[in-house]
């Protein structure tokens, strides 16, 4: 696959960093919320379309991941250019499935582990700043413009419930869980108590 770089105008530059939640070990379910699981793995913004600057961004500057993960997001993304939020998962191993053998015997193939992209967030779209946007409406939009795929995930994410799936998503292997303000805006490279990465949800009293 050839990779074809648009050179789009933005009004956020390269050196933008992620925003960092802030670590509780307990809390009760807030409203107006959305619970999500915490990937294990590397935080990054990704820049989609655009001829300067790093394609992957972390906390402390340009990330080095492969190109071909990179291609892969922009194969991927339904818009010229994009600012993408998500985390670099250095081992992702897919659910086993059942297959057969020549002699008809059923068996499980161990996975072998990958790195994958997981997104939960959108910064830009076609040079549009979205930082100002509530939460839910970046989501609305980020799910209009990535279509996940086998090296992409869409972090999934509840708005109801949120004890019920928090021991759904731990279950599933996720350790801890991520609590957002559905009204919250974004503010690059601080800390914003509007994301929470908690240990454990409380009962509601």
């Amino acid at each position: 696959m050839r990779l074809v770089v648009r050179d789009v105008t933005t009004l956020l530059g390269a050196d933008l960093a992620p925003q960092r939640p802030r670590f509780v070990r307990e809390r009760a379910e807030p409203e107006r919320h959305i619970l999500e699981p915490e990937w294990v793995g590397t935080r990054a913004l990704v820049r989609v379309g655009h001829s300067g600057g790093p394609r992957f961004r972390g906390y402390g500057g340009e990330l080095d991941a492969p190109r071909e993960l990179y291609d892969a997001i922009v194969a991927d993304a339904r818009c010229d250019s994009a600012i993408i939020d998500g985390v670099l998962v250095d081992d992702w191993r897919d659910e086993t499935d059942l297959e057969m053998d020549e002699q008809g015997n059923a068996f499980t193939r161990a996975p072998g582990g990958r790195r994958i992209f997981a997104a939960f967030d959108l910064l830009e779209v076609d040079g549009e700043p979205l930082l100002e946007i509530p939460l839910l409406e970046r989501r609305r939009h980020l799910e209009g413009v990535l279509a996940q795929s086998r090296n992409v995930r869409l972090t999934p994410y509840v708005t109801r419930g949120l004890r019920s799936w928090r021991e759904t998503f731990v279950a599933q292997g996720f350790r801890r869980v991520v609590l957002k303000n559905w009204n919250s805006v974004y503010a690059p490279g601080r800390t914003n108590d509007d994301w929470l990465v908690v240990d454990k949800i409380k009962a509601t009293p």
